[in-house]
């Protein structure tokens, strides 16, 4: 007997309890035989019954004639197969293995013994003993496999713990009788790795039941009963947590559940699961980790700060060549590493924290430094997001933000698009990590744009331009185009047009900087500035330019998604609505918000560009309810994403929607509420003018409506149309035909949008001048025009004397009835019931938290000295709050403000 059968032989002792159908002490009357070995486990009382792992064994054990049960160490594989054991009716022989089966001798006489323990009658006493040398030296496998093939029904064969069985001639021998044995034969085997079995052969013959780790994992209604056998006091979320963290690792939650009966605090506990003195890393420790040699605990340790991992990473962590067969040989081993798919593979997260614990207490001054190692490999391959992460974690933010400047980033921290999460990596960063070096403070202006701190994202952007000037010319292009545009973002945004358009010439000239290869990467950038431009164009007036600009960033969107061709369709819809393509502009718009709402990701916010363009179609064609619906959304996107070009846009279709309704003083106060509290750009200006002098003149503010129209440019053709239909308010035709007729002169150089208002006024300027032919003709010409995009609003206001000239004219009347309808749009879509001059409320900044908390005060009917006093601030510091609040709401009383605050959900 060999010196490992000795040692079995000395501890042995126990054989002869066996029952006395087994009590030979071995199969060949040699050999000891352990009776726990051959013995189904017991099931403890705390276990608990699992019937889905149950019905995997069972089903897999009636149908198959192999069964692979695999997991790591603690993954619940014996308990599984000893519950199943307990229930099942037929036949079932155990055999519990260890290293000193792994010869075919002691293997093959333990097999024969529990079988004969099984009462498996077949196993005839006139069986070949077996012999020293191989088992099948005198045909003793042949013998076996012939009894086992007459079994019906089949007997059950356990091998719990195949993964200790190596020696080839025993897995030979093995196969050969499952082979063999036909239906007459089950085996079941229990490893913590795939056997080495020809299993691949067994699969593809629809011969094989696999039960893996993730089977065997508790669910979190799985381990509610075994923690309550436990006296667990677990709540159902502490427990569903506890769960999760230990991804139902049958060891873990036991271990888990014995620890929790003498801790104080169970919620406490679930949250400092792992801790150095706790029972769990004990296990982990002492079954996986201190098991290994040296240089696979290296690996280990060096590559745990990872949450995932590959073989390059590996070596690249580690500087050894050989961690990558390590890596290869831990996942066939199933240590606790897991695949994910295309060669990367991830720790069990008990495993990992386990080891990152370790690392720390061991090497606590090699955590950073793999980090930054983990953060530059992330970089060279393409993966930003994961190599700031760990360059944030080693806090080594200079690398972060570099990083991030180097790669052209910059836009995924000012809009990040579906599944980016790159600014989520930066948010431990305090300000005062910023330093004095641009990268850093061009990452703090891009989160403080985000976050909607305009004067944080000025601080940091002035500080950061600071910096790059002591940057040589040739060195800092990355970091001088991430300022071009952070600042491009942040001064559309608040509306400051000659800031955006320096921004945007910069950011062009940046951008022709940057090498080829690298801007063919990152198409997203061009397409930003490209937006810039179009922006500028826009609010500058310079509509054709702007529907150039966004018609190419539209046609080159596609790469970049469908949100982002959505919101490139929604400013360009907003362009073609203010050049009075109504229709083009609603198919755009409506594509848009469609496009949007379906591929929009969670907590991204609506562009408010194609609701204000649908908006002013629809007031445009006199559809006051839509026109509502459409504002009310612009309103909400506007309160998410503040952004003042647009929200004055969007006051100005309101104002337009309460002129149509025949509340031109509510019109007039929305204007001015569009003005206030920010420098108006010049074009916008203009338009708000003209809306205001439209305003003036329906309210018979005649002297108002021509001091708008001169504010407005009195030699811009809208600017003199609108003086003109001032003017012939007043009964002055001469002075009307004075501006008008320069701009009936420009034919068809004049856009429709300002030539069917003119011709509406010479009509009129006909008509009262007794020249009934001329003024039907420019009518009928006013009309051809509008008739094409339905264009009604012009005409509302023109119905004192547009409607007895259309009633004696039945034939002009029945030709364009349908932009006549019902005359006053009020009638034909009442108004909600408001007070009469309530003006539509539109917020284009959020209000902060302390100003919402001062405005809970004041809707409790409190002074400003008791909310001074309620949230322990000054008097002074109130009225500060209030004057924003005033200003944000366009309030000019504090029961203006709540009412206000009231209807946008504020309060």
């Amino acid at each position: 007997m060999t010196e490992r059968a000795g040692e079995v032989s000395m501890a042995a002792h126990v054989a002869h309890q066996a029952p006395a159908r087994g009590r030979r002490s071995a199969a060949s009357g040699s050999e000891p035989i352990l009776a726990a070995k051959i013995t189904t486990p017991d099931v403890p009382h705390w276990a608990v019954e699992r019937p889905r792992v149950t019905e995997l064994l069972a089903e897999g054990t009636s149908r198959c004639p192999l069964t692979v049960v695999t997991g790591p160490p603690g993954a619940g594989k014996t308990m599984a197969l000893a519950l199943w054991a307990a229930a099942e009716p037929g036949t079932v022989a155990w055999v519990g293995l260890d290293h000193f089966d792994n010869q075919p001798r002691v293997f093959w006489s333990y097999v024969v013994a529990a079988l004969r323990r099984a009462d498996v009658a077949i196993i005839p006493k006139a069986l070949p003993a077996i012999p020293h040398g191989r088992p099948d030296d005198n045909g003793f496998l042949l013998h076996l496999t012939a009894a086992l093939a007459t079994q019906d029904p089949p007997v059950t064969l356990v091998l719990d713990d195949l993964h200790v069985l190596t020696e080839p001639s025993v897995l030979k021998g093995l196969e050969f009788v499952l082979r063999n044995a036909g239906s007459g034969l089950r085996l079941v085997a229990a490893s913590r790795m795939d056997p080495l079995l020809p299993l691949h052969r067994y699969r593809v013959a629809g011969q094989l039941t696999e039960i893996r780790a993730s089977d065997l994992a508790f669910s979190v209604a799985e381990a509610g009963p075994l923690l309550a056998q436990h006296g667990s006091r677990l709540t159902a979320d502490m427990a569903r947590s506890l769960t999760e963290r230990t991804e139902g690792w049958a060891a873990g939650l036991r271990l888990a559940a014995i620890s929790l009966g003498s801790h104080p605090d169970p919620g406490q506990f679930v949250k400092e699961l792992i801790a150095e003195d706790s029972a769990l890393i004990g296990y982990l420790v002492e079954e996986v980790l201190n098991v290994q040699p040296p240089e696979v605990r290296e690996v280990l340790l060096s590559t745990s700060i990872l949450e995932h991992l590959n073989a390059d990473a590996a070596v690249e962590l580690t500087g050894e060549n050989q961690a990558a067969g390590i890596l290869t040989a831990l996942v066939h081993t199933n240590a606790f590493v897991q695949p994910i798919g295309s060669g990367w593979y991830r720790y069990h997260g008990m495993f990992a924290e386990m080891l990152r614990l370790k690392l720390r207490h061991e090497h606590p001054g090699r955590v950073a430094a793999l980090h930054r190692r983990a953060a530059r490999w992330y970089e060279r391959n393409g993966m930003l997001t994961e190599a700031v992460r760990h360059a944030t974690q080693a806090g080594d933010w200079q690398l972060a933000a570099g990083m991030v400047i180097d790669e052209l980033a910059i836009g995924q921290l000012i809009e990040p698009r579906d599944g980016q999460c790159l600014a989520e990596e930066f948010m431990s960063m305090l300000p005062g990590e910023a330093s004095a070096q641009p990268a850093p403070l061009l990452v703090a202006a891009a989160l403080a744009l985000t976050a909607g701190r305009q004067e944080s994202c000025a601080a940091a952007l002035d500080a950061a331009d600071a910096a790059l000037e002591h940057v040589p010319a040739d060195e800092g292009g990355p970091g001088r185009l991430a300022a071009a545009i952070i600042r491009l973002t942040a001064s559309l945004g608040t509306g400051d047009l000659m800031a955006a358009a320096a921004a945007a010439s910069r950011a062009e000239l940046m951008l022709g900087k940057v090498p080829g290869g690298k801007l063919a990467r990152h198409p997203e950038l061009r397409r930003r500035v490209l937006y810039g431009r179009g922006a500028v164009e826009l609010w500058s007036g310079h509509l054709d330019e702007a529907a150039r600009t966004f018609e190419a960033g539209l046609a080159e969107a596609g790469s970049g998604g469908e949100c982002e061709q959505a919101d490139w369709a929604g400013y360009l819809a907003l362009t073609e609505a203010l050049r009075g393509r109504l229709s083009r502009a609603a198919e755009l718009a409506s594509q848009a918000t469609l496009s949007a709402a379906h591929h929009r990701s969670p907590g991204r916010n609506p562009n408010p560009a194609p609701l204000v363009a649908l908006a002013r179609v629809h007031v445009q064609r006199n559809e006051l309810r839509e026109t509502r619906n459409w504002i009310k959304q612009a309103d909400a996107a506007l309160g998410a994403s503040p952004d003042k070009l647009i929200g004055a846009m969007a006051y100005l279709v309101a104002a337009d929607g309460a002129l149509a309704e025949g509340r031109a003083p509510v019109a007039v106060r929305i204007i001015t509420r569009a003005r206030s509290g920010w420098p108006v750009p010049a074009w916008l200006d203009q338009q708000l003018s003209l809306a205001e002098s439209r305003a003036c003149t329906a309210a018979g503010d005649i002297q108002g409506a021509l001091t708008a129209a001169e504010r407005a440019g009195g030699t811009s053709p809208e600017a003199m149309v609108a003086l003109a239909h001032a003017w012939a308010a007043t009964g002055d035709a001469e002075s009307a035909r004075r501006v008008l007729d320069p701009v009936l002169a420009a034919d068809d150089r004049t856009p429709d949008r300002v030539r069917v208002p003119a011709l509406l006024a010479d009509a009129r300027l006909r008509y009262s001048g007794d020249d009934g032919a001329r003024g039907r003709r420019s009518l009928a010409s006013a009309l051809h025009l509008a008739e094409r995009e339905q264009l009604k609003l012009p005409f509302l206001a023109e119905q004192g004397w547009l409607g007895p000239a259309v009633s004696r004219d039945p034939e002009l009347a029945d030709a364009y009835r349908r932009l006549f309808g019902p005359a006053p749009g009020r009638e034909q879509h009442p108004a909600p019931a408001k007070e009469p001059d309530e003006a539509p409320v539109l917020v284009v900044e959020p209000l902060t938290e302390r100003e919402r908390e001062v405005l809970v005060h004041l809707s409790g009917l409190l002074s400003t000295a008791e909310v001074a006093s309620e949230m322990y601030i000054s008097v002074n510091t109130v009225k500060t709050h209030l004057r924003s609040i005033y200003r944000k709401l366009a309030a000019t009383h504090r029961n203006e403000a709540v009412r206000r605050a009231r209807q946008l959900g504020l309060i």
